[in-house]
This record gives C-alpha cells, sequence and structure tokens, in this order.
C-alpha cells in the first residue's frame, strides 16, 4: 500500500472511530434524560393510589427495563473507551499535532482534559460517577415501588417506609457497584 492510500485508510479509519464516538455519546444521553425520568413519574404516579399489584408490575416492569439498560450502557462504555483509544492512536499515526505546542503530538482525543475536576472540592466530576448517579437513583426507585408493592400485598405493617428503605438499600448498592466496575484498569 503506498503512504497515500495508508493515509486515506487511517483517515477514513478515524473518521469513523469517531463517528463511533459521536453515536455512543448521543445514546448515552437520550438514556440519561428518559431513564430518571420514567423512573420518577412512574413513582409520583403510583404514590398517589397504591395498589399492590400495580406496584408489583409496574415496579418490576421498570426494574428489569432499567438493569437492561444499565447492563447496555456498561457494554457501551468498554466499546467507547476502546473507541477513544483507538481515536488516540489514530491521532498519533496521522501525525496530528497539538493546539497548545505545535511540536508536540495532540489531537482532539489525546489532548483530552484531566479528571481534577472536583464537585464541591470533594469528589471527582467523570462520566463514570455521573452514571452512577444517574441509574442507582433509577433502580433505587423501581426497587422501591416492588419492595413496597410486595410488602403490601403480604400485609406487612409500613409497607411504603419499609419499601423506601429497601429502594435506598438497592441504590447504593448499585452506586458502590458503579463506583468499583469503574475504578477498575481498562482491559484489552
Amino acid at each position: 500500500m503506498t503512504s497515500t492510500g495508508r493515509e486515506s485508510s487511517l483517515e477514513l479509519d478515524y473518521a469513523q472511530t469517531t463517528e463511533l464516538l459521536r453515536g455512543l455519546t448521543d445514546a448515552r444521553f437520550k438514556l440519561l434524560a428518559f431513564v430518571p425520568t420514567v423512573c420518577g413519574a412512574a413513582v409520583a404516579f403510583l404514590s398517589r393510589a397504591p395498589n399492590a399489584a400495580e406496584l408489583l408490575a409496574v415496579g418490576a416492569i421498570g426494574l428489569v427495563a432499567t438493569l437492561g439498560v444499565v447492563i447496555y450502557e456498561l457494554r457501551n462504555t468498554q466499546v467507547y473507551d476502546y473507541a477513544l483509544y483507538r481515536a488516540q492512536a489514530l491521532e498519533a499515526q496521522l501525525q496530528q499535532v497539538s493546539i497548545f505546542d505545535p511540536a508536540r503530538p495532540g489531537g482532539l482525543f489525546s489532548e483530552r482534559p484531566g479528571r481534577d475536576l472536583r464537585l464541591f472540592g470533594l469528589a471527582v466530576a467523570g462520566h463514570d460517577r455521573g452514571l452512577a448517579l444517574v441509574y442507582s437513583a433509577a433502580i433505587g426507585g423501581w426497587s422501591y415501588l416492588v419492595a413496597w408493592g410486595a410488602l403490601h400485598a403480604l400485609g406487612v405493617g409500613e409497607p411504603q417506609k419499609l419499601g423506601g428503605a429497601v429502594g435506598v438499600l438497592a441504590g447504593v448498592a448499585v452506586l458502590v457497584e458503579f463506583l468499583r466496575v469503574g475504578s477498575e484498569p481498562p482491559r484489552n
């Protein structure tokens, strides 16, 4: 392959890789808007006229669907991380230069900002943390409805309060797991 042909191939690969990154980002934003909105609306709607069967049915469907979205999101994160790594490698092969120092290599993906931004000076701000918060809240909300419905059906006293506690515990468990998974080093 000639050097012009190789460069054209690398440019096409880079364009396709960046398009994949855009698509994955777009899917993520849509899911992040949709999942908590539906969960919040369901919790608000069902809190007005609790019926054990409705709480269980809607809660279980929402919980299973949200778990499916979480699994999909975790896989998309793996693909996104790979595509990001690939885009950085392609920038180097294409000999792109830094906008900050033209004597150095660089590129849109090679010169991403570091993860030094902290919310209230404490929590590191990053995509993984945002995903963890949104999905743990949604799983907590659906778990609340399921637990409330099950406890109500079983005739347990104060099922709404106990269901709330179960929802909080489920949300915290998902948050901890998301943070654990997000802290693992990437595998190639």
